[in-house]
């Protein structure tokens, strides 16, 4: 009977679950947006982001991430939160669904994770980039709601989002698709 000292065990389990910590840490999370319907024209978008990556798309798309991520995770709250506004109307000006009538129905409402937790995923995001290149690094999505609201019941629409949110992957019942630069709107059947 062989036996394995402790401290090699210790090593190999913590070898075991860094490397399983390794493959998670570098699956890509894909924006999701999941739409439910509440009434005949009330719609409530449900959204799985990448939300540092959103909010630097929206925010300052020139500004380089490090940076971006500095600047906003080290930012007063008054600060943050009147940016996490800016980003929350300019997603909404830019995501509509579009009626065979040729009205658009603003998706309104973001609300985006509180500003505490909106900090932590910046100054995670941060430290993650700090990190050497061949280190795959993960930053867990964070869940947004929004909604819209028509004047009438919506049988069908096309649906389109802001740019940053790209790509994203939609589900409405039984219809599953991408919305990408290339691929910036679909027709939704709300039946």
């Amino acid at each position: 009977m062989t036996f394995t000292p402790r401290s090699f065990r210790a090593w190999l389990v913590a070898l075991l679950l860094s490397c399983w910590g390794w493959a998670l840490a570098g699956d890509v999370h894909y924006n999701q947006m999941d739409i439910k319907r509440e009434s005949g024209n009330r719609f409530v978008f449900s959204l799985s982001l990448n939300l540092t990556h959103v909010l630097h798309q929206v925010l300052a798309p020139q500004t380089p991430l490090a940076d971006f991520l500095k600047t906003y995770s080290d930012a007063s709250d008054k600060e943050l939160q009147t940016a996490l506004t800016k980003a929350a109307t300019q997603l909404g000006d830019k995501s509509f669904v579009l009626l065979p009538s040729g009205s658009k129905v603003s998706i309104r409402q973001w609300q985006l994770p509180p500003l505490a937790a909106m900090r932590e995923a910046l100054k995670a995001h941060a430290f993650l980039t700090e990190m050497p290149s061949a280190t795959p690094v993960h930053v867990p999505p964070m869940w947004v709601q929004a909604h819209g609201q028509s004047k009438a019941p919506v049988s069908r629409a096309q649906l389109q989002v802001h740019k940053a949110l790209h790509p994203v992957w939609v589900i409405h019942q039984q219809d599953q698709f991408w919305l990408t630069d290339q691929i910036p709107l679909a027709i939704v059947s709300f039946e």
